[in-house]
């Protein structure tokens, strides 16, 4: 869990000082595992989140006395303060779901520019935070597969929003040829008036192909580096293509 995102899910500005207290204690409970808390840590705490840093000993006689009472003593500690267990339960009920969220991915637009091209498709959205966060997390294959399938996506909607995709269906007409093809095919499609980034399309292609089907190779940092530039490009004209922007 970022900060960030902590502060905007608990709504943490707009909480009291007692409150954020108990909040970013918490918090640093779930990243730590550590329940314990000095005054000097509550306070370096506040900072972290950029929060004005409060005075020690009046917050501490708030968390430890009267209403806003929250902690107690640690047992033969007079310097350190912890959770008294039914409060933390019940920030953990308010709250613990949080770290449970199982369909966020964190990413920040480490390949794909995430404010330009997201919003339009939820799916695509979802492909796009998946190879940003593969990238950020060094899982370059993961990455080079999931570029490769957007590359298709994107050209697949480019088809259908200018009502040629039977120029790319199979012989049945039930669904789509293979990438190879359909690259091919938009390479010299008069309807889909391509730019010269065309000219990458085989490399898009092939990069995502090596990562899923050949047993010895795997993609680096610079596999991906040296194609991203031009992938940014082909998206930005597809998303056009497709009636996206």
């Amino acid at each position: 869990m970022k900060i960030l995102d902590f502060i905007e899910k608990a709504e943490l500005t707009e909480k009291s000082e007692c409150e954020r207290a108990k909040l970013v204690c918490y918090f640093h409970y779930k990243e730590t595992d550590s329940a314990v808390f000095s005054m000097a840590l509550i306070s370096d705490l506040f900072a972290q989140f950029g929060f004005n840093v409060p005075n020690r000993s009046r917050l501490k006689e708030k968390l430890t006395k009267g209403k806003d009472k929250a902690f107690i003593n640690s047992k033969g500690k007079a310097t350190t303060i912890e959770f008294i267990p039914a409060i933390l339960q019940g920030i953990e009920k308010s709250y613990g779901a949080l770290w449970a969220d199982n369909t966020t991915i964190e990413s920040d637009s480490e390949i794909i520019d995430e404010q330009k091209f997201s919003g339009k498709r939820q799916y695509l959205d979802q492909l796009i935070y998946q190879i940003n966060h593969s990238y950020a997390n060094n899982c370059y294959d993961a990455a080079a597969v999931l570029m490769r399938r957007l590359f298709e996506v994107m050209l697949v909607l480019s088809y259908q929003n200018l009502g040629i995709d039977n120029e790319i269906k199979d012989s049945a007409g039930n669904g789509y040829i293979m990438l190879d093809g359909i690259v091919k095919n938009a390479k010299n499609n008069q309807t889909l008036k391509l730019s010269r980034i065309k000219n990458e399309f085989d490399t898009f292609r092939v990069v995502g192909n090596f990562s899923a089907h050949n047993i010895t190779y795997t993609a680096g940092k610079k596999d991906i580096d040296d194609i991203k530039i031009n992938y940014r490009v082909m998206l930005e004209e597809l998303y056009n293509k497709a009636g996206l922007f």
